[in-house]
């Protein structure tokens, strides 16, 4: 682990403290507030009764209306909203002063232990995907050599570990949820286990705790997570094939994986590359193989207060298609595409983690 000088390890320790406050003190007020309105009990009781009514663009219009009368709901999304800036602003130069450590980091040699590296160098990146500077990291994903000892260094654990942002919740624990989450799938043990939209490989080492026994194979658009990951990977002595591919189009061959993981994906994609994800899962499962999706739960899941958190953050916190994606009935769309045992729930008190379960019918 890379030691952040004290003045960069505090600059991020004040985020973390800052955002805990505001999305549990804070915000407990603004949903008082709300609940207090009398448009706001209205709204409250017709989510209560599941009225499909307008749609979710009108429905969430009208309860951000209400929130944005509490002075407590703009303070807190004020906070919000700097935090996602900050932790940025102030990781890059608390990382850049041990940029020697970090490139060792980075750059340090593993054992082989098995894995592999595929990266694509003429892979066709999506127009969806291009310039989109996802969370707010400057230049996006691949824009910054040190991203990885940035995050890992400072932002998970000062700022992420204490929760409280997106979908997750003050007190989560977002490593060990990983484990939780796939410990979801319904059988006991996996001969090959399939993730799109692996990014650093966290997941499929959580796959791995549960499934020591499983193949592990991922992919990802992009190169420096798929770097990343490969390390990860190595340091933690597991085997992990990584693949730089678009999860479209997998090129793996039909019915050879026992399970399909997506977490934390669907959101980072238009609603119908997801639903093109979901059919090249189908498409490589093995009859009788299942699929699991984690993600931000749908708004009919959710408070109708908590419906305009999770929307605020497509438009100011770099998740272009938050709404879309919540707006959407993921298991509607499991069971269009031909998988059968659905099923849909929520792991959290708001409903994160949010897990999709389906089997190919064997």
């Amino acid at each position: 682990m890379i030691d952040l000088s004290q003045r960069g390890r505090s600059g991020l320790q004040f985020l973390g403290s800052l955002q805990t406050y505001a999305s549990s003190r804070i915000r407990n007020k603004a949903k008082t507030d709300f609940e207090k309105d009398s448009e706001g009990a209205e709204i409250i009781a017709d989510s209560n009764q599941k009225n499909i009514g307008n749609s979710w663009n009108e429905k969430i219009d009208k309860a951000r209306k209400v929130a944005e009368k509490s002075i407590a709901y703009k303070q807190e999304r004020f906070y919000q909203r700097y935090v996602a800036e900050e932790n940025f602003v102030r990781a890059i130069p608390a990382i850049e002063e041990r940029r020697l450590e970090a490139e060792a980091v980075v750059n340090r040699k593993f054992l082989d232990c098995g894995g592999s590296l595929e990266l694509n160098p003429n892979i066709k990146i999506p127009k969806y995907y291009e310039g989109v500077e996802w969370h707010l990291e400057p230049g996006g994903w691949d824009s910054y050599d040190l991203a990885g000892p940035m995050f890992m260094a400072g932002i998970v654990p000062y700022v992420f570990s204490k929760g409280g942002y997106a979908a997750v919740e003050v007190g989560d624990d977002i490593k060990n949820q990983r484990v939780d989450v796939t410990k979801q799938l319904p059988k006991d043990n996996y001969a090959r286990i399939y993730e799109m939209g692996c990014g650093g490989s966290t997941t499929l080492l959580a796959c791995h705790k549960n499934y020591p026994d499983a193949e592990l194979i991922g992919s990802d658009l992009s190169a420096a997570l798929l770097k990343g990951g490969h390390n990860a990977a190595r340091a933690s002595r597991v085997a992990v094939h990584l693949k730089q591919k678009d999860s479209r189009y997998t090129g793996e061959p039909d019915n050879s994986v026992d399970a399909v993981v997506m977490y934390a994906l669907l959101h980072e994609m238009p609603v119908s590359v997801g639903t093109a994800c979901i059919k090249e899962a189908y498409r490589i499962l093995k009859p009788g193989g299942d699929i699991l999706l984690n993600d931000p739960p749908p708004f009919s899941a959710v408070h109708p207060f908590q419906a305009v958190l999770l929307d605020w953050d497509t438009e100011n916190r770099g998740e272009p298609f938050f709404s879309e994606t919540c707006a959407t009935e993921w298991d509607s769309v499991l069971r269009n595409t031909g998988f059968v045992d659905v099923k849909a729930f929520g792991l959290g008190d708001q409903g994160y983690p949010w897990i999709n379960l389906g089997s190919k019918p064997l």
